[in-house]
């Protein structure tokens, strides 16, 4: 196995921005799913290539740690960044699966305002990933990680609502069950984002 003793900065970075700039696609497409309000197969097919790619991504990132002696951040932030992302698709996947496995209709107000956050909080982690390796731009790299926190505080008040009232106005219990199921995996797939962005801060600090 050879090994390339000079950093890959570039490198690095261009597949770490590619794993952040694919979440973005990814939860674009669910958004657009969730307003439309079905998940047919051929929407769910193009959520988990998604998915299929991001883990490809992932492992490419992990070989290059492999094969690389220097890299630019610590390899422990760098392996943590790209497992964290790609856990955000793993979430997407999962959530678009389980709408279509219970065939519920995903335009619901909750629902659409869950994609709509996942969106948000893939753009802002999306633009944090691609300055990071600019270490003049660690202000405005932070301000995408503060956004992400504020996005996840507001999932966390969405679910709390949308849980509520499912109590109060559904009366099938298999529907409850179903969707407070989907609620949970939604508010934590923006806990899994929060936990990106606390990823990056961490390099921020290590490197400010």
């Amino acid at each position: 196995m050879s090994i390339n003793f000079l950093p890959k900065e570039v490198k690095f970075f261009d597949y770490l921005n590619l794993q952040a700039e694919n979440i973005v696609k990814a939860a674009d497409c669910f958004k657009h799913s969730v307003k439309k309000g079905a998940f047919d197969e051929e929407t769910v097919k193009k959520i988990k290539d998604f998915e299929h790619e991001g883990d490809t991504l992932a492992h490419e990132i992990v070989d290059m740690l492999n094969r690389t002696f220097i890299t630019p951040i610590d390899r422990e932030d760098i392996y943590a960044l790209a497992n964290t992302l790609d856990d955000i698709l793993d979430m997407i996947n999962s959530m678009a699966n389980r709408i279509r496995l219970y065939k519920l209709n995903a335009n619901e107000e909750n629902m659409i305002q869950f994609a709509d956050t996942i969106d948000q909080s893939a753009l802002a982690l999306s633009n944090a990933v691609k300055h990071l390796h600019d270490t003049k731009r660690a202000r405005r790299v932070l301000d995408h990680c503060i956004e992400v926190n504020r996005l996840e505080n507001l999932g966390d008040q969405i679910r709390e609502r949308a849980i509520s009232h499912l109590f109060e106005t559904e009366k099938d219990p298999i529907m409850v069950i179903k969707w407070k199921e989907i609620y949970e995996v939604a508010e934590g797939t923006l806990d899994t984002c929060e936990h990106v962005a606390k990823v990056i801060e961490a390099i921020l600090v290590k490197h400010g």
